[in-house]
């Protein structure tokens, strides 16, 4: 009687390590399968974080010029075809003008191209400023051939940045670009940004 209570109870005893090890196996593959979450999680967050992600923030309404639709990639389209047509120095300046005053509608947010419009806009300024020391000269008969060479540098920048621009709104940054844009890391980024700020101090003293 002792052999069959002492078998019984082996038996038992086994059963019971057995679903205790079934339990632990289930417990093991429970605590993997949230391990897998967390890192699903965790990878998710540092992509959105990303400043390479941008989005469009744009408040079109009331815009309704050109005949376009009143959109970020139809907006940016026709400036990046309509400056390529401007052959008059004298329109540089007021071409880049419209533009950049056209930014209260239709803006980004994403680290890189923010910063990207913002030296868009600086480069419009500049083209301000040159604009007036052009009229002053002229109105003071001096010699206006420095200011005209540094307005064209500055357009041709302004150009291009804007072509760079629109490749990444619109054709989702595939093609050749100018190397002008911190989107997409451009190669002459701070060839840019060593003439616009380098003219920046200049003017601020």
């Amino acid at each position: 009687m002792k052999q069959i209570k002492l078998v019984f109870t082996g038996l038992l005893l086994s059963g019971l390590l057995m679903g205790c090890t079934e339990e632990e196996k289930k417990v093991e593959q429970v605590k993997a399968k949230e391990a897998e979450n967390e890192v699903v999680t965790i990878e998710t967050k540092t992509e959105v974080n990303s400043s390479k992600v941008w989005k469009d923030v744009s408040k079109p309404d009331g815009f309704n010029d050109y005949g376009i639709e009143p959109t970020l990639k139809a907006w940016i389209a026709y400036h990046a075809e309509d400056i390529t047509k401007t052959t008059d120095v004298n329109e540089y300046y007021s071409r880049a003008n419209r533009l950049t005053k056209e930014l209260s509608y239709f803006r980004v947010q994403g680290e890189d191209l923010e910063k990207d419009f913002e030296n868009l806009n600086v480069l419009q300024t500049f083209m301000g400023h040159l604009d007036y020391v052009i009229s002053v000269e002229e109105e003071q008969g001096i010699d206006t051939a420095e200011a005209y060479e540094e307005l064209k540098v500055s357009f041709k920048y302004f150009t291009e940045l804007l072509q760079d621009l629109n490749s990444i709104i619109n054709d989702n940054s595939q093609g050749e670009t100018f190397g002008l844009t911190h989107q997409l890391d451009g190669n002459r980024v701070d060839e840019l940004e060593k003439f616009l700020y380098s003219e920046a101090v200049e003017i601020g003293k």
